[in-house]
């Protein structure tokens, strides 16, 4: 099987047979080209619906005709396709290995109901859906990847209602595509942040507007980038944008369908460009990468979602992601409320600080004492005669841009506050 600019090919009879009986598609099915035989005899005419009749006849005449067999793009060819796409996709969810994809997704039958929709609905176009198809088929692992992203994304948005326009279509798409350039030699697999994330994106950029995904989408992908995490000790991926733009697979992408895509049979994504829905999604793909780009730096495979999820919560009090996403996502991990619950406490202390962001807890993430880590010794928190010695670098834990160096710091007077809400949270 060929994924053409044109639709799909087959050159081999029962690969073309296994797939047309496979996917129910005969009788709505017609081919682009006539079959002819060796002489040049047309045998089988162009757009003509395949039944069953016909296979009948190639079968027995294998041998003597030019085995090339192209499939007309038509609605129930498209059908078909956005059924395997979402199928595949669905299965992500399924594989408890993918523990915290399982956890977002589970027991929330209200929005699974309508989450084959959303997916389906979200490959719009043919040559969205050739796309895909073409690195399900041929690139299956690095599919996973860009369907784990997209869920991620998606997952961010679909805990509550909206109400904005193809907010979660549109979430959907950004995270499918955002790292749709990087499937050289398993490059998706090592970490982006910083210059390597910006490399990355302006090829998939590229990839993005050959796709003509919608003008929200595009300007997600542009700029999530620049919620400016680091993960320390982890280093970034080396991206040679030019290598890429070579892999055979962007070539593919870049070059276009060639085709023209006729309207959905659904609400169509066109239309003008809605700033609440842009907003929506550009803070779901922020989620979404910062979700799996620790997910792949993870070495505690049994905890990953406490972890993570004690991580993504702090960050999301400090501010650096949207509460009103960030707070409903984490409410499905009901098993973890305990660890949430505290590291909200830690934050909302910290960020009484009168110089903003001095104040650390320290260990996180069960933190007992409070430090201040730029050294105010102005401050009037600051608690003398009693500095704390770190002797250890502190893994931040999260806090975007921010760790505990070795030294000497102060105590602060919040630690007080500290004792007295953690005891209460825990009662």
């Amino acid at each position: 099987m060929k994924i053409t600019n044109a639709g799909i090919e087959f050159l081999e009879f029962n690969e073309f047979k296994n797939f047309a009986v496979d996917y129910d598609l005969l009788g709505s099915v017609s081919l682009s080209e006539p079959v002819v035989d060796k002489n040049g005899s047309i045998l089988i005419k162009e757009k003509v619906a395949i039944k069953e009749n016909i296979l009948k006849k190639l079968e027995g005449m294998e041998g003597n005709y030019i085995p090339s067999f192209k499939l007309a793009m038509s609605k129930d060819l498209m059908r078909m396709l956005r059924m395997v796409l979402s199928k595949a996709i669905l299965s992500r969810i399924e594989d408890r290995s993918n523990e915290f994809i399982y956890h977002l997704y589970e027991q929330n039958a209200e929005r699974m109901a309508s989450l084959k929709g959303i997916i389906q609905n979200s490959f719009y176009s043919k040559s969205l859906a050739l796309s895909f198809f073409r690195i399900l088929l041929s690139h299956k692992e690095f599919f996973n990847h860009l369907a784990d992203f997209g869920l991620l994304s998606l997952g961010s948005v679909i805990q509550k209602q909206y109400g904005f326009k193809m907010v979660n279509r549109f979430s959907f798409l950004a995270g499918l595509c955002a790292d749709i350039s990087v499937s050289k030699e398993g490059l998706y697999k090592q970490s982006f942040f910083g210059s390597s994330l910006t490399s990355a994106v302006n090829l998939s950029l590229e990839i993005a507007r050959k796709l003509n995904l919608p003008e929200e989408v595009i300007s997600a992908i542009n700029n999530h980038g620049s919620i400016g995490f680091e993960i320390p000790g982890v280093v970034a991926a080396t991206v040679n944008v030019e290598d890429l733009r070579k892999h055979q697979l962007n070539l593919d992408l870049l070059a276009g369908s060639g085709m023209e895509d006729d309207a959905s049979d659904d609400e169509e994504e066109a239309g003008e460009y809605a700033d609440d829905t842009a907003a929506v999604t550009l803070d779901a793909l922020k989620i979404a990468r910062y979700i799996m780009e620790n997910l792949k730096v993870s070495t505690e495979k049994e905890h990953v979602s406490e972890k993570l999820l004690v991580m993504f919560t702090y960050n999301a009090e400090k501010g650096l992601f949207r509460k009103d996403l960030a707070d409903p996502m984490t409410s499905r991990f009901k098993e973890f409320d305990q660890a949430i619950k505290r590291i909200r406490t830690i934050a909302e202390i910290e960020n009484k600080c009168k110089f903003q962001t001095s104040a650390w807890a320290y260990p996180k993430p069960k933190a007992a004492q409070i430090l201040c880590r730029d050294k105010n010794y102005q401050c009037p928190w600051i608690v003398n005669g009693w500095d704390l010695r770190i002797i250890s670098p502190q893994d931040p834990f999260g806090h975007i841009g921010t760790s505990l160096d070795i030294g000497t710091y102060p105590k602060c007077a919040l630690e007080e506050e500290l004792h007295a809400k953690i005891k209460y949270t825990e009662s």
